[in-house]
C-alpha cells in the first residue's frame, strides 16, 4: 500500500513538474524544445436525457517533452527506492 501511494506521488509530482517547466521555457532559446506536446482526446459533447438532465462528457490529454522526462525520471527513481520502503 505504501509503495503504490509513493508511486502514485511521484507520478503526479512528475506530471504537474513537468507541465510548469514545460510551459516556463516555451520562449527561452535552447531549452524551447522541453516545452512541445501534442494535446489530444475528444472535445465536449452533450447529451440530453428525457430533456430534463443535461451535461457534457469530453476527455483531453496535454502532453509535453518535459513531462514525458520527469516522468521517465520518476519512474526510475521508484525503481531503485520502493525496496527500500518497509511494507
Amino acid at each position: 500500500m505504501k509503495k503504490n501511494i509513493y508511486l502514485a506521488f511521484l507520478l503526479i509530482s512528475a506530471i504537474v513538474l513537468g507541465h510548469y517547466l514545460g510551459n516556463a521555457v516555451i520562449g527561452t532559446e535552447g531549452l524551447s524544445w522541453l516545452g512541445y506536446g501534442r494535446t489530444f482526446g475528444f472535445s465536449p459533447t452533450n447529451i440530453t436525457l428525457g430533456g430534463i438532465i443535461n451535461f457534457d462528457i469530453g476527455f483531453t490529454i496535454s502532453m509535453n517533452i518535459a513531462q514525458l522526462l520527469f516522468l521517465a525520471t520518476a519512474f526510475i527513481i521508484y525503481c531503485k527506492t520502493a525496496p527500500k520502503i518497509p511494507s
